[in-house]
């Protein structure tokens, strides 16, 4: 028997489940995720997707949403309760999700990464081509054919013209000189993430492509 499986929610659904959450911030943050895809997506083509567990208990929550072309899947919002976190749920959910995106066929996909996160993807393989308007880290890349498991060697093994394939304008249009905009705060996090992000931070290869 699967340890996990993935649960689609319905708005009310969601609601009744974040309001088990105790902890303040992802409360906070749930209830942000909500207003959001309230504004720019319908709850009945696509509502948030949960990691559960065989007793059916809610562990991590993500809103993603595949095109109708099958071009991307774009991950929105990602979220462990604190009490449930450090236990591989966030890892599994993503791996199971990229499973769906390989099952469909989805050609690439498409995330934005804030400092505080940058541990848990740079851990995965994700790499980032820059930052977007709100200083984000703007990931977008290939779906790689063995999904999440098989991401840090498609990224290792591939050239960069390989891995912006037909994207290249739309990533260019998201981060082109972004960096030189942000705010003196914003600054000092960059110069520290960019220690931290290694190789994986490919600004420089992106351009030079």
């Amino acid at each position: 028997m699967l340890l996990y499986h993935l649960k689609q929610l319905d708005r009310n659904e969601y609601i009744a489940s974040v309001a088990t959450i105790h902890d303040p911030r992802t409360l906070k943050f749930a209830d942000m995720s909500m207003k959001w895809w309230d504004r720019y997506y319908s709850w009945r083509a696509h509502g948030c997707m949960v990691l559960s567990d065989k007793e059916n208990a809610h562990l991590c929550y993500i809103f993603y949403k595949i095109d109708r072309h099958l071009n991307y899947m774009t991950i929105h919002n990602i979220f462990t309760p604190l009490i449930q976190r450090r236990k591989g749920y966030a890892q599994a959910l993503l791996s199971m999700v990229f499973d769906v995106a390989v099952a469909q066929n989805v050609k690439r996909f498409r995330l934005t990464s804030i400092s505080n996160s940058l541990d848990f993807y740079l851990s995965l393989g994700f790499v980032y081509w820059g930052v977007n308007s709100v200083g984000d880290y703007y990931c977008n890349l290939p779906i790689p054919a063995e999904g999440l498991d098989g991401l840090s060697e498609m990224v290792l093994g591939s050239e960069t013209k390989a891995l912006l394939g037909n994207a290249a304008a739309s990533i260019h249009t998201k981060t082109d000189g972004n960096e030189t905009r942000l705010s003196d705060q914003q600054g000092l996090i960059y110069d520290s993430d960019l220690i931290k992000m290694g190789k994986n931070y490919m600004l420089s290869a992106f351009q030079e492509a």
